[in-house]
């Protein structure tokens, strides 16, 4: 692996996006099953590091301006080029969400829209202020969206811990929302931002970025009560602030929000990440070995 941007478990199979590729390797062996996409911008080619959802009967891989659909046995069902711009694409059930940026009465905003198979609008499902100190700040709260079968989840941090819940055309179900300790922002967290933006962003990049003086941005006093999370199988794992030198601390629920576990686990960046059959999976990045998967029983890790 060069550099692995998603990380995916099935319990039969490893899929893990490195560069433009999706490689596939058996759960049991970890041999390679198969190699799915190239870079470019022909048939079965992405021009970036495609996303990885895996549904019941389908595998769908996606850029911002591709969709390919594989079966089961990753045979080629169908291929489709975006006819807009978009800042991210969520599958859910038959239907989509596309994800983008807007200028409304000069206050810069994300809208989140329902897209049927064909890629036609069917629903707008929300629209939410981009934070003005994107720019300006340190782990600043961030919109996002997550789909489970025929359920679509987004949180919103700017609001506390609330996590909204709609089927996949977009009709409201319910709302997610806890009352959870703040988290006050240190210096720790500065670092622990350095390490993820020197992850995602490769070294020279990084460098020109600290140069700049980006990371000498302020904090503010408490940060976001969710950094990210996931719904994977029939629960909701949540990332929180709550950091020590080489753990983060989880919160995980059931579909309705119930909690049913608290847990510190190894710290991992971004997507490289994920949890299946009450395991937690990271890729490790060992100094003589290169990436390495690692894997962790959640019924014997300590709250």
């Amino acid at each position: 692996m060069v550099k692995p941007n998603e990380l995916r478990i099935d319990g039969e199979y490893v899929y893990i996006s490195d560069q433009c590729s999706v490689f596939v390797y058996d759960m049991k062996n970890f041999k390679l099953v198969k190699k799915l996409g190239n870079k470019g911008e022909g048939p079965q080619e992405f021009r970036d590091s495609p996303k990885i959802t895996i549904a019941s009967d389908r595998l769908i891989l996606n850029s911002i301006y591709k969709i390919i659909i594989y079966s089961e046995d990753f045979k080629l069902i169908k291929e489709m080029n975006l006819p807009l711009a978009v800042n991210g694409i969520i599958p859910c059930g038959d239907n989509f969400i596309l994800e983008h940026s807007e200028v409304i009465d000069n206050n810069k905003y994300r809208l989140f829209a329902v897209y049927n198979s064909k890629i036609e609008k069917t629903k707008d499902l929300l629209t939410t202020p981009i934070d003005p100190g994107i720019t300006k700040i340190l782990i600043a709260p961030w919109t996002v969206c997550r789909c489970r079968d025929d359920k679509v989840f987004i949180a919103q941090p700017h609001k506390g811990f609330y996590i909204d819940v709609f089927n996949k055309n977009g009709v409201k179900l319910y709302q997610i929302e806890k009352n959870v300790g703040k988290i006050r922002s240190e210096e720790k967290h500065r670092n622990l931002y350095m390490e993820e933006m020197l992850f995602s962003l490769g070294r020279r990049i990084f460098e020109r970025a600290r140069q700049r003086g980006v990371f000498k941005r302020p904090m503010r006093e408490f940060l976001p009560s969710i950094g990210n999370f996931w719904v994977l199988e029939d629960r909701i794992y949540v990332k929180t602030y709550d950091i020590t030198d080489t753990k983060q601390k989880y919160i995980i629920m059931d579909l309705k929000g119930n909690i049913l576990k608290t847990v510190f686990l190894p710290r991992a960046y971004k997507e490289i990440l994920t949890f299946s059959k009450n395991k937690f999976y990271y890729l490790e990045d060992r100094e003589e070995e290169g990436w390495v998967l690692q894997a962790l029983d959640l019924s014997q890790e300590k709250k």
